[in-house]
């Protein structure tokens, strides 16, 4: 399940950007809308926590008492419980919880929103493969905010991650440079880096994640949805004003939200592209909470990794067996050799920083001292866990 949705997610995402409709002035115009995809997001994490309060108050008028989703969510449930009994817990009122989980949603916004431009310039694999990148960053703020000890293998694996994201960019920019038609190569670049800063806020929600929910003992279902809540109000009431307000090249505007409804109300395919995003991110998120503390880190990074086949593989039928010019179709370059070998370089990384590939020779710690489980964030990315947690330097 979550390697279908995990696909569709990045597909559903570029193919809405190349489908184009009619226009709130009348006229046909591409779907370019990278700040609606991101609300698309906050609203599919909204409607996960919408169903899991369905679900729980189904639960609980069966069994006369809360229920949680997760039978490992149960201590945690349990606390809410006498906490909401008492009106607060570890300090913290459950409003005041609620509300610390603004922070990470602000910062989702701001990556999603880094990473729709980005893949308006770029194909959908190699946007796939350079999120990869943000273990780098993760790694690199748990030192600095969180005091984490970075042991040899780490280091190593970071090195291959960071040599692989760059084989990548480079197979990608002078693949670009082979073809006649298609995006330039100062586009593709662009949109790599886009991509990039993407994944820099990222990795500062992981970290704030992990920072803020120690005192936020609230379930995975929770905090996705409350994160979808106010990430929607950030949207609604801030950023879609300003983009409003700011002058642009969007009918005049950064980003018009009315357009954006006429032309989804004029072409049912873009309508139809639109709601199964809804739907695959939706359900991509459940089931990352649900599966992904009960995955090892070889799953994580096979599915990962499977993902980012999957996607390569579509553009690649697309193109060839499909319709040469969609422009959601992949050319298989005289460099994508070079971008396969870039690709397996960081997933190579990613293993070896997470422990998946241990290097003989190198100092590796306890296996008990391994962080419990990953930050809904992380969890939702399928992201390689933080480094491990141990006695600050």
């Amino acid at each position: 399940g979550m390697l279908i949705t995990g696909t569709m997610n990045t597909l559903c995402t570029k193919i809405q950007f190349t489908l184009s409709s009619v226009g709130i002035d009348g006229k046909p115009e591409f779907f370019q809308k990278p700040w609606f995809a991101t609300l698309d997001m906050l609203g599919a994490m909204g409607l996960v926590g919408v169903v899991d309060y369905m679900v729980r108050k189904c639960c609980s008028r069966r069994s006369g008492k809360d229920l949680p989703l997760l039978a490992d969510e149960a201590p945690k449930a349990a606390g809410i419980a006498i906490a909401r009994t008492n009106g607060q817990s570890n300090g913290r009122s459950y409003a005041q919880k609620a509300a610390l989980v603004s922070v990470p949603a602000a910062f989702d916004i701001a990556a999603t929103a880094l990473c729709a431009f980005g893949i308006l310039y770029i194909p959908a694999s190699v946007w796939q493969m350079l999120r990869g990148s943000s273990i780098v960053f993760a790694a690199i703020f748990s030192i600095i905010f969180l005091r984490r000890k970075m042991y040899s293998f780490n280091w190593l694996g970071l090195l291959l991650c960071v040599v692989g994201v760059t084989v990548v960019g480079l197979a990608n920019v002078w693949g670009a440079d082979t073809q006649s038609s298609g995006p330039a190569p100062e586009g593709m670049v662009f949109g790599m880096l886009l991509v990039i800063a993407g994944q820099v806020v990222q990795a500062a929600q992981i970290i704030a994640e992990e920072f803020l929910m120690k005192s936020v003992d609230l379930p995975g279902f929770q905090i996705i949805g409350l994160e979808g809540f106010w990430g929607t109000c950030i949207m609604l009431v801030i950023v879609y004003p300003l983009l409003w307000a700011f002058p642009g090249q969007d009918h005049g505007h950064q980003e018009d939200l009315f357009d954006t409804f006429a032309l989804l109300s004029n072409s049912p395919p873009l309508l139809m592209c639109v709601l199964t995003y809804l739907f695959s991110c939706g359900t991509f998120n459940a089931t990352g909470i649900m599966v992904t503390e009960h995955l090892s880190g070889v799953h994580r990074m096979m599915l990962d990794a499977s993902r980012t086949v999957l996607i390569w593989c579509f553009g690649l039928w697309v193109h060839y067996y499909l319709n040469p010019e969609s422009p959601f179709g992949e050319v298989w370059t005289p460099y994508s050799w070079l971008q396969l070998v870039g690709f397996a370089v960081l997933v190579s990384g990613q293993a070896i920083y997470g422990e998946v590939l241990k290097v003989p020779g190198l100092t590796y710690p306890a296996p008990n001292l391994l962080l419990s489980s990953p930050t809904p964030s992380a969890a939702r990315h399928l992201a390689t866990p933080l480094p491990r947690q141990v006695e600050a330097w």
